[in-house]
């Protein structure tokens, strides 16, 4: 028997578990040149949320109602069609949220090396590629710059965080409440945070960040992207990594308000980026993580829930903020 979560409609303002049904099916037979896949873990992020919205910027990205949700997925071979791939295998791809799935060769990536399965899903899945193409090669930190974070103690956050300190910069995470604070200070390496549920969010930034920040990478967009801008050095830099503020409604925010004079002031850079377009860095990240885990400079913080059965209810938590660290459902 086959599980398979379908994505049924999309959702009227805040995302709710009941959009979502759990199908039974036979297990599928893999064609010519495909592979029986046994799905291991999905990754849960708050883009999954994203892709639910209609229009014409996402085109066939966008959710299907009536379809089986994707993420990226480790699996194990079960049978292969295709010399490449052999009863086994742990193959890396992107996935339908059900237990078996039969897909072509060419669409999976053979992984191997690490020390958990579960790194393929985190710093060597899709949050940890994120986080490193977008701060070092994107943002380009240099040693002694300040950088901010938002969404810090989150998926790609996290290991932001750490990939700034590895760099040689001073850094300060936003994130919501004092636990989620008192964590990224202690545990995950910030230098200092800002809560952004206590308000006055350009008071903190001020407090925080009395020179100024060099480099803002946002996962946010909002209120905070706002109040940000003003903290911002002459000359500094902002990488667009995620629009969590915006992901879980219906009626977007408008704004920032103001953007464009304010990069003209203070000759501020802002780029956006999509993770895929730099996967020619895939390989330079595994290195350097298996080296940096291996050499404890960086640490592993993944937030694993039980059973394919709890997908809607872990990409509902996420987008709450009940996580820290990077979220993925182990089957």
């Amino acid at each position: 028997m086959n599980r398979q979560w379908i994505y049924t409609a999309a959702p009227e303002g805040k995302l709710t578990t009941d959009i979502f049904e759990l199908r039974k099916t036979g297990v599928p037979e893999p064609g010519p040149g495909e592979v029986l896949v046994h799905n291991r873990y999905f990754n849960v992020m708050p883009g999954n949320r994203a892709y639910m919205h209609s229009g014409p910027l996402l085109g066939e990205l966008g959710s299907q109602a009536g379809t089986p949700m994707t993420s990226l997925a480790v699996g194990e071979v079960v049978s292969s069609n295709d010399p490449a791939f052999a009863p086994g295998d742990v193959v890396q791809a992107m996935s339908a949220w059900q237990d078996y799935v039969a897909m072509p060769a060419q669409s999976l990536a053979k992984r191997d090396g690490a020390p958990s399965v579960e790194h393929y899903i985190g710093l060597m899945g899709q949050s940890g590629y994120t986080a490193y193409v977008g701060l070092l090669h994107v943002g380009q930190p240099r040693a002694g710059e300040t950088l901010l974070v938002t969404a810090a103690a989150g998926g790609v956050g996290s290991a932001v965080v750490q990939l700034g300190k590895i760099a040689g910069c001073r850094v300060v995470g936003v994130a919501g409440g004092p636990e989620k604070c008192a964590w990224l200070e202690q545990e995950v390496g910030a230098d200092a945070t800002i809560d952004y549920k206590a308000g006055n969010l350009s008071e903190q930034l001020r407090q925080t960040c009395p020179e100024g920040v060099d480099l803002f990478f946002d996962n946010t967009g909002g209120p905070v992207l706002e109040a940000a801008l003003d903290a911002m050095k002459h000359g500094g830099r902002i990488v667009l990594c995620g629009n969590t503020a915006q992901y879980d409604s219906d009626k977007p925010m408008s704004g920032p308000k103001g953007v464009p004079l304010t990069l003209i002031l203070k000759d501020l850079t802002m780029k956006g980026f999509a993770c895929m377009t730099y996967a020619e860095h895939f390989s330079e990240a595994d290195r350097d993580y298996s080296s940096w885990l291996e050499e404890g400079r960086i640490k592993p913080f993944y937030h694993v829930i039980e059973g394919l059965e709890q997908a809607p209810n872990a990409l509902v938590g996420v987008l709450g903020g009940v996580n820290l660290g990077m979220t993925m459902v182990r089957v």
